[in-house]
């Protein structure tokens, strides 16, 4: 995907390669001693991996010296730089590179992945231009395809990361266009948490590694499948979360049976919920269960939770990892939001949701769900409340409707531009569910 780049005090040049320094740096300082210039082990190193580069132009930042150039294949118009390098100051070592390349020269399982998706029909399009991840030796290298789609007047735009198998590890909705993926340079696990993935997944590739005040967070591909381990503070592991893919749920060998008879003996499943999900956790505090997500004929989306011996529980066991109960970490834009919003609310779990980044929170004594888009930018809020917190003033405009509630729960949905509360209802014989605001103001009625 064509990105524009900001290039501070940068020197260009074009035809044979020749490195000069540069008069400014972005974001960070050159090591002492360098007086500025680019570091000779970071030119050896570019001028071993990358002969014949063209059109070069270095700034640093987060302790990379990064060059943008061209580099083999065949040029396009459009493509005057087509790789970007990140070289660590201190050392030379080349820590990811990324190049764009064309859609058809994808490899044939990525592809075969993508068009098999919602995203590869109508009225999605993907971009021609393709951004590639390559790292170290242990980390996997991602393929990174933007796709859109226009409808009512309105442009979604959504990042979608491909293993080489075609495994698609993340979904970004409206991600920054500008983005350099710094977030995905390597990382060296610690001591313990490099040992506990050798002995319990040798040969894992890595897709991400975060490493905060609360733990450590790892996700990887271990035998076609993504993984996510959790390490506490101490860098004892929390809990394993394993995603399957499927089309049909009965495919999934790697779910017991009697958890899948379970499943389909829940009230969800017969009424017709969809099986969007399906995750094994494994935990150090709770044992081994798994977790199912359903969308509902009303487009609600329900997580059921059964054990390994197919009982189906209530709610999410507890995964451990401290009296914080912070099992997994978020960019410092969204806690901030969420204790400026939420004060004193606890991170219970975080992940990727159709593209939006989901972060379920306890608040208030209550479970509450918050989306952001790929700018991390709030979406909406939404969480469960019994019919007897209903305002009186939506109360009284249901009952002088004719509408009697066919459920003792009801859905309160905070967005940037409004709120209002979804309850399940009877009219007429009619199973219906009324979108209505805390005045009492009825916004639509959808046959349930």
């Amino acid at each position: 995907m064509a990105k524009s780049r900001l290039l501070l005090g940068a020197c260009i040049m074009a035809g044979v390669l020749f490195f000069t320094s540069c008069s400014e740096n972005e974001n960070s300082s050159f090591p002492a001693g360098t007086s500025g210039d680019i570091p000779a082990q970071v030119m050896e190193a570019f001028n071993a991996q990358f002969p014949g580069a063209s059109n070069v132009v270095w700034t640093t930042k987060a302790g990379y010296a990064v060059a943008d150039f061209y580099w083999d294949g065949t040029r396009s118009a459009d493509m005057s730089r087509n790789h970007t390098a990140w070289f660590a100051l201190e050392s030379g070592i080349l820590g990811m590179t990324e190049k764009e390349i064309r859609f058809v020269e994808l490899p044939d399982q990525v592809k075969s992945a993508f068009f098999a998706s919602e995203y590869g029909q109508a009225p999605w399009v993907a971009d021609d231009e393709v951004d590639v991840l390559t790292r170290n030796s242990v980390a996997e290298t991602l393929y990174i395809i933007d796709v859109e789609k226009k409808e009512g007047g309105a442009g979604t735009d959504v990042d979608l990361y491909y293993t080489p198998e075609g495994i698609l590890v993340k979904e970004v909705i409206d991600a920054d266009d500008n983005k350099d993926y710094q977030e995905y340079l390597p990382q060296t696990p610690s001591a313990t948490v490099e040992s506990w993935l050798k002995k319990n997944y040798p040969n894992a590739r890595i897709i991400d590694l975060d490493n905060e005040d609360g733990g450590t967070e790892v996700e990887f591909i271990y035998e076609g499948l993504k993984h996510e381990a959790f390490f506490n503070q101490a860098q004892a592991w929390v809990y394993t979360r394993i995603e399957y893919e499927f089309r049909n749920i009965d495919e999934v060998t790697a779910i017991p049976s009697q958890v899948i008879a379970a499943l389909k003996s829940t009230s969800v499943y017969l009424e017709g919920g969809r099986i969007e999900e399906a995750e094994k956790y494994e935990t150090e505090k709770s044992g081994t269960f798994y977790c199912f997500e359903l969308e509902t004929r009303f487009d609600d989306d329900v997580k059921i939770y059964i054990s390994h011996d197919g009982t189906v529980l209530e709610g999410r066991p507890d995964l451990g990892g401290g009296n914080t109960e912070d099992t997994g970490t978020v960019a410092g834009n969204v806690e901030q939001f969420i204790q400026e919003n939420y004060p004193g609310a606890v991170i219970i779990e975080r992940g990727y949701d159709d593209g939006y980044l989901e972060v379920d929170i306890r608040h208030d004594g209550k479970e509450k769900e918050l989306l952001f888009n790929g700018r991390y930018e709030w979406v909406r809020t939404s969480w469960e409340i019994s019919s007897q917190e209903l305002p009186s003033a939506v109360t009284a405009a249901l009952t002088a409707g004719g509408y009697r509630l066919d459920d003792n729960e009801a859905d309160v949905i905070e967005t940037p531009d409004s709120s209002w509360y979804e309850v399940e209802v009877l009219h007429n014989g009619e199973e219906l569910k009324v979108f209505i605001d805390a005045a009492g103001n009825i916004i639509k009625t959808v046959r349930d």
